[in-house]
This record gives structure tokens, C-alpha cells and sequence, in this order.
């Protein structure tokens, strides 16, 4: 089989094209999320790069095919803004004429919202990957004006800004309990077409969110994708 044309972030794929990860644009909006001051996969204050450039092809891809549609773009899950900067970076957002709402407690993972089956990993999570990173993703977005950081846990800040339509949602909050109530929150202000990117779906150890979302996914008639990244995608017919 040869030497592997991707072999990283849990994935190892021979014989694909990976000429996306190698154009400038690309390369700019990514290296621009990687250096947003992250501790995921490396340590505080280290520039390593945690090679997840297929997950963020996928976000991509995502918000390339929902910037033409109408409503505005939200993630539920920041950080410092690993996804949300590549995106605006490659959008250009500011020309893009919708705003970008980004919810998070910008200090990890609530402990009160793990169930029994997820609170020991996620609890080693919060120590290992996650700090308080308000002021860090408040700077990182500010030459997006139309970036709108909203503190706190979902869903109890869903509701403190209006959005009436969205062609953009990615869910990465790490538990079910609040991607579940997002995903119950935005689903009737999902336009047609739009585009619904959740980050943890189908890696085993985050079991929890995958059968949460796929109950709601059959509640709702329709089937979510696994993709190979982990990822999981819907769209909204």
C-alpha cells in the first residue's frame, strides 16, 4: 500500500488526494486557527501543530457551501477558535454580510452537565486541554465585527441574542447534554440546505453524543453521516 497520503488526528487513509490541505487558502485560514493560543494536543504556549487539517477541510466545505444560503452562521463549542478563525479566514467574513455567533463557557466543559457515563473523561479533558481563554478568543475575532462571542453555558445563553435563520451550525461541546439542547434549539431556524457539522459524532469515546444526536436525528426523519474525520454532517432539507 505504500506510504499513507494522511496520517493524522486518528485517521490514516493510502491513495487520496489531499491537494485541498495544500493551497494557500487553505493553508492561511488554517495555520490562522492553529496559532489561535489552543492547548488541545500540545502544550500552553506551544506552536505544534496537531495536524487536523481533514477536519477542518470538512468545516470548510461546510461554511463554503452555507455561505450562499440565506441566515447567519453559529458554533456552539469555540475555545480560542480553532474552526471559527479558519472559517472567517477563508471566507473572508466580513464581506460575507451575516453574523457568526459563537457560544461558550470560554473556560471548558460544565462538570454540571456530564452525565456518569462521560464525567471521567471529560472531567481529565477539562485539565488537559481547556483554560480560561475568554480574553484570548475576544482578541482573536476582533478584526471579525460581525463575530459575536456569547459566555456562558448552552443552552441558557441561547436565548440572549436573536437568530431567526441559520445556514451554519457546528456543535463541538464535547458532552450531550448541550449539544442536544442546541440541536433542539436551532433545528426550525436551520434554512433548507443548511448545514449542521458535529465535531465529536463518531469517535467512540464520545458515545453519548453520538446516540443523542442520532435520537434526534430519527425524531426529526433524517440521518446523519459519519464521516471518516469523526465527524458527524446533516443537512437540513
Amino acid at each position: 500500500m505504500g506510504r499513507p497520503s494522511f496520517f493524522n488526528d486518528i485517521l490514516a487513509t493510502w491513495a487520496r488526494n489531499t491537494d485541498a490541505f495544500r493551497s494557500p487558502k487553505f493553508a492561511e485560514a488554517y495555520q490562522r486557527g492553529m496559532n489561535s493560543g489552543h492547548k488541545i494536543g500540545r502544550p500552553k504556549g506551544s506552536d505544534l501543530d496537531i495536524h487536523i487539517e481533514w477536519r477542518v477541510h470538512m468545516v470548510l466545505w461546510a461554511a463554503s457551501h452555507a455561505a450562499g444560503l440565506e441566515g447567519d452562521f453559529v458554533e456552539c463549542g469555540v475555545n480560542t477558535g480553532i474552526c471559527s478563525i479558519s472559517i472567517c479566514t477563508y471566507l473572508d467574513f466580513n464581506f460575507l454580510g451575516k453574523d457568526f455567533y459563537l457560544f461558550d463557557t470560554y473556560r471548558g466543559i460544565p462538570e454540571e452537565q456530564m452525565s456518569a457515563q462521560e464525567r471521567t473523561a471529560r472531567v481529565e479533558e477539562n485539565g488537559l486541554l481547556y483554560e480560561e481563554c475568554y480574553e484570548t478568543a475576544a482578541r482573536n475575532f476582533a478584526p471579525w465585527p460581525r463575530c459575536r462571542l456569547v459566555r456562558g453555558k448552552v443552552p441558557d445563553t441561547l436565548q440572549e441574542v436573536s437568530i431567526s435563520k441559520v445556514a451554519y451550525l457546528h456543535l463541538d461541546m464535547n458532552i450531550a447534554e448541550p449539544e442536544r439542547a442546541a440541536l433542539e434549539f436551532f433545528w426550525d431556524k436551520m434554512v433548507p440546505g443548511g448545514v449542521i457539522l458535529l465535531d465529536d459524532y463518531g469517535f467512540s469515546s464520545y458515545r453519548a453524543q453520538y446516540d443523542s444526536a442520532n435520537e434526534f436525528a430519527a425524531s426529526k426523519g433524517v440521518m446523519i453521516a459519519t464521516l471518516p474525520t469523526g465527524q458527524g454532517l446533516l443537512l437540513k432539507r
